[in-house]
């Protein structure tokens, strides 16, 4: 009897450990599922915002002044950045408010060091690119304004060409952007998947919650 009491009290904790595996393994799978679906939820934002940055900004002579390549301020996040008392990034603010451990920090540095030196090779060459089609652009511009008259008529037709040669510069720029977004969605992507990892669920939840206000 005492034999089959033993027997059965270690089948009922066997049982137990494992249904408490099980169980963690699912509640695991579940956040890793709901963190993944999160992660392509914060890039995709990221990636419209990309597209729906200015890149151009006109002053009075109407010049353009190309400023980051138009990248939205989550794409500059930057290690050095985290350490700032000064307006922070919008990503290192919504870091900074679900209150890492020191643990923590440290690893969301080593995180946004890698991503900060794989978007700066990225950058430097979307802004030669862009560098190029606005030199190309003041060109054209300047050859235009070359040949304007004090007829009216002449001033007329020169307003519609410059207004032209604009959305004609800005159609560029815009399929250069989407072209070249999903290279510079894809460490965008690893970053929010490491923090999925450094960041427990209430952190994540937090922090993706304050991404995208």
């Amino acid at each position: 009897m005492k034999n089959l009491a033993c027997n059965r009290i270690f089948a009922i904790v066997t049982i137990l450990m494992f249904a408490t595996a099980l169980l963690n393994s699912c509640s695991k799978e579940s956040s890793e599922i709901n963190n993944n679906e999160t992660v392509d939820v914060l890039v995709e934002q990221a990636a419209q915002q990309y597209l729906n940055t200015p890149v151009a900004t006109g002053g009075e002579d109407e010049t353009y002044s190309l400023n980051n390549s138009g990248l939205p301020e989550v794409y500059l996040a930057t290690s050095s950045g985290f350490d700032t008392k000064a307006a922070a990034n919008p990503l290192i603010s919504c870091l900074k408010s679900v209150k890492l451990t020191d643990k923590q920090a440290l690893e969301v540095r080593k995180a946004l060091t890698v991503y900060e030196e794989q978007i700066q090779i990225i950058m430097k060459g979307q802004r030669e690119e862009l560098a190029k089609m606005e030199a190309r652009f003041i060109a054209a511009k300047k050859e235009l304004l070359s040949k304007a008259t004090t007829v009216k008529a002449d001033r007329e037709e020169l307003e519609k060409k410059i207004i032209a040669l604009k959305a004609e510069f800005e159609k560029a720029v815009r399929a250069f952007k989407e072209k070249n977004s999903p290279t510079l969605s894809a460490p965008y992507k690893a970053l929010m998947t490491t923090l999925g990892t450094i960041l427990d669920k209430r952190q994540w939840e937090a922090f993706s919650k304050c991404l995208s206000r």
